[in-house]
């Protein structure tokens, strides 16, 4: 069953001391989400603590993380304990290293087998490695893109992927059909709407809540379902991130999604 959850880097702001931990949790509790992806936290034994203990007041389960390839690469062990201290058995590379971004086709393959590599060594041990894509793996290299490069050198056992739906439009692709493309190698989707906002030399893409940008939300849902993606995580870069989650989980529910946002307490979500 695909749950739906709140990326953190959303609240990143509201993430950096055990107290704002605690807050944010009870706030996304009221809000009627029940799991997070963890990501833009410090990865220290205190604040992996003070998740835990949150996680487990507030009956938030963190489903998945999203954490630098440089981070899981040379931290192998300590990223482990804290995942199995989480009760979390999914993981990501955020983003494509700077090397294989500015590279060529050989050294993008040359990550592909590194990842497919540190994904076997994590499988092994019982958590699951996804990619994270952004727009500019979409770029071609000959008669494919990087994106499908990357999933052709690597083993779906070892690596399945952590797809963004804002980046995917952004590269030129549907964000629904990639999903069904991908035939159930989508472990986690970054459900972001994809709006037009104009600046200074033009019009320019911008994050945007549920239902005020120009994806079809719907669309995008009933592909994670049927492809059985696992969690769907709501992820905003604004500067109101908590009224734009609110307005995200009150999108879903005029789509008719109640079951997947859950009851809100209307009496204390601004506490």
């Amino acid at each position: 069953m695909t749950t739906l959850a709140l990326q953190t880097f959303t609240i990143r702001r509201d993430m950096k001391t055990a107290a704002a931990i605690d807050r944010s949790f009870r706030r996304l509790a009221l809000l009627g989400l029940r799991a997070v992806e963890l990501a833009y936290i410090r990865w220290q034994p205190a604040i992996v603590e003070a998740v835990s203990a949150a996680s487990q007041y507030h009956g938030i389960q963190v489903g998945s993380s999203q954490i630098t390839f440089a981070l899981l690469d040379k931290r192998r062990e300590q990223m482990l304990e804290f995942h199995q201290q989480l009760g979390c058995d999914t993981t990501a590379v955020s983003v494509l290293p700077l090397a294989a971004v500015l590279g060529g086709r050989d050294r993008l393959l040359r990550f592909a087998e590194q990842l497919d590599a540190l994904g076997a060594w994590y499988r092994e041990r019982g958590l699951t490695l996804c990619f994270h894509h952004h727009d500019f793996e979409f770029r071609r290299y000959g008669e494919q893109t990087g994106f499908e490069l990357l999933m052709a050198h690597t083993d779906p056992d070892n690596v399945a992927l952590e797809m963004d739906t804002y980046w995917a439009q952004r590269g030129g692709q549907s964000p629904a059909q990639l999903v069904r493309r991908m035939a159930g190698r989508v472990r986690v989707l970054h459900l972001r709407d994809y709006g037009l906002r104009r600046g200074l030399l033009g019009m320019r893409s911008a994050d945007a809540a549920l239902g005020q940008g120009n994806l079809d939300i719907a669309d995008i849902v009933e592909a994670c379902r049927e492809q059985g993606v696992d969690f769907m995580a709501i992820e905003q870069a604004t500067p109101t991130p908590w009224a734009d989650v609110a307005a995200s989980l009150a999108h879903l529910r005029r789509l008719g999604y109640d079951e997947l946002v859950g009851t809100i307490n209307t009496t204390e979500t601004d506490a």
